[in-house]
């Protein structure tokens, strides 16, 4: 007699089922072999007789993505606590903003109309979109790899929109105008924080727009092998919106006994408190596996403070993610060991922007000694230094490569780090010279460093790595393009 077949499943929540197959028994009209019911091990069957493991089931088909935890990061259960957490907190301190903003357009005032409230939302829109405008100009290229500053910044900006929206009743009835001139009165006040609001929360949602995308991409990319972008998406909806519905349930029971200035603000304290508090705690739980200019500054002053190449080592992104800053200014160059700012740098600058600030000297020799490279570093004239170093300004060249960020960065913070001495030569042709060294040294000590970033678990491969895409790019000199153009035609003529 055959021997039963058994057959072992696990679905995406873990669970493990057994699935026996006997010969002879339940076959199908087609002669098949049918499943008998499945059986589950005994902690898995007692779950299910308890109900608790139909729960957690449930719980983890409906919120958490397919295959997780194999199918995230490591830090996305941590992050994904606290983000409920102020979400909840957003949730109900919006239902006062909201109040608080639809008393400034007129509800509840028996001498406000219709047109007028619509007015003033149009024109709060204008003011929203118009903004959105200018910040996706100004903070586009930066959202990726800046990705904890600004998704941290988002909510500083939505609570300063919210506590603006709830003192706008208020400010109705501050008329400084009779006796201070030129102030203006309660209700252009009203106006002006109506407008200020739609404007910040606008940015707010801009900036945690692109901060949640670079976020994703993020927790959708485990330690080995690639999980679904767009079902952690939908996954984080459904989260999202079971949280805001239960902020917006527990806010309607709780706003009509909120109806004094005392107790909104207590409230609203306490709200704005918690959020922002869980969302520093999110920020600082996510450990990214990718390089931005902070990051890369604590990497590179730690693996060079080994005197010996054969001992030196890379640190993890766990390592990293505890010593770096929310906000820091990413043109800053530090030394990490001791915290001080060495010089500033800025990566894909305009070379128009660069000749009021560089002078011919300065110009000449930068590309003298970066023909061969895929960028150029620029000095400032030495009476723009700042007191704590140098201002370095990198252009690239028209096919640069990821990695030639990486090498920008280096090679900056090395001339900077000779620079940042007082002693340091003043003379333009001894100031390169420090260049040319340091891009000695930057050459024999990156293939190492790249070989260490990787087996520490970094990504530096990502076409975004420092700081994304730069405005402008060097063609090269006018002759040089000319002879391009004459080689071309000649090359086609032959053809």
């Amino acid at each position: 007699m055959t021997e039963a077949l058994v057959l072992v499943e696990r679905d995406d929540t873990g669970r493990v089922s057994r699935i026996p197959i006997a010969p002879g028994v339940g076959r199908s009209s087609t002669g098949g072999i049918k499943a008998l019911p499945s059986s589950r091990s005994p902690r898995s069957s007692y779950a299910a007789l308890t109900g608790l493991g139909s729960i957690r089931h449930i719980f983890y088909d409906l919120f958490l993505p397919a295959g997780y935890p194999a199918s995230v990061s490591p830090d996305y259960l941590q992050y994904q606590t606290y983000n409920a957490l102020q979400a909840f907190c957003s949730s109900v301190s919006g239902l006062l903003a909201s109040r608080g903003a639809l008393e400034g357009v007129g509800v509840g005032n028996a001498s406000a109309s219709a047109t007028q409230a619509l007015l003033l939302t149009v024109l709060k829109d204008v003011f929203s979109r118009v903004t959105t405008i200018i910040a996706a100009y100004y903070c586009g290229t930066s959202l990726y790899p800046e990705t904890k500053t600004f998704r941290f910044l988002a909510d500083v900006v939505n609570d300063a929109s919210i506590v603006l929206d709830t003192l706008i009743p208020y400010i109705g009835a501050i008329n400084l105008s009779e006796t201070i001139p030129f102030v203006p009165t309660g209700a252009t006040l009203q106006i002006v924080a109506l407008c200020m609001s739609g404007a910040l929360r606008s940015l707010c949602g801009l900036v945690a727009g692109g901060s949640k995308a670079a976020l994703t991409n993020h927790f959708a990319s485990p330690l080995t092998g690639k999980g679904d972008v767009g079902e952690l998406n939908a996954k984080d909806a459904s989260r999202e919106t079971v949280i805001g519905l239960s902020g917006m349930l527990l806010g309607t029971l709780l706003i009509p006994y909120i109806n004094t200035r005392a107790s909104t603000y207590i409230m609203l304290f306490v709200l704005v408190g918690g959020h922002l508090l869980f969302n520093y705690l999110a920020v600082r739980s996510v450990v990214l596996r990718t390089l931005n200019r902070q990051r890369t500054s604590i990497l590179w002053t730690d693996y060079r403070k080994s005197p010996e190449v054969s001992k030196r080592r890379a640190l993890s992104p766990s390592e990293v993610a505890s010593r770096e800053l929310i906000f820091e200014t990413p043109m800053y160059m530090r030394d990490c060991n001791t915290g001080q700012i060495i010089g500033r740098c800025t990566l894909g600058a305009p070379l128009q922007t660069l000749m009021p600030l560089c002078t011919t000297e300065h110009i000449a020799a930068a590309l003298q000694v970066f023909q061969k490279e895929k960028y150029v570093l620029f000095l400032a004239d030495r009476k723009r230094w700042q007191s704590r170093g140098p201002t370095i300004f990198v252009c690239f060249k028209d096919g640069y490569r990821p990695i030639d960020q990486l090498r920008a960065w280096v090679h900056s913070m090395e001339v900077a780090a000779v620079l940042n001495d007082p002693h340091a030569a003043k003379d333009p042709a001894t100031t390169y010279q420090v260049v040319h060294q340091a891009m000695a040294l930057m050459r024999e000590a990156m293939d190492g460093f790249v070989t260490c970033l990787v087996q520490a678990g970094w990504d530096t491969a990502d076409d975004s790595m420092m700081f994304g895409s730069p405005t402008s790019l060097i063609l090269g000199t006018d002759k040089d393009l000319q002879d391009a153009e004459i080689n071309d035609q000649e090359v086609k003529k032959d053809r």
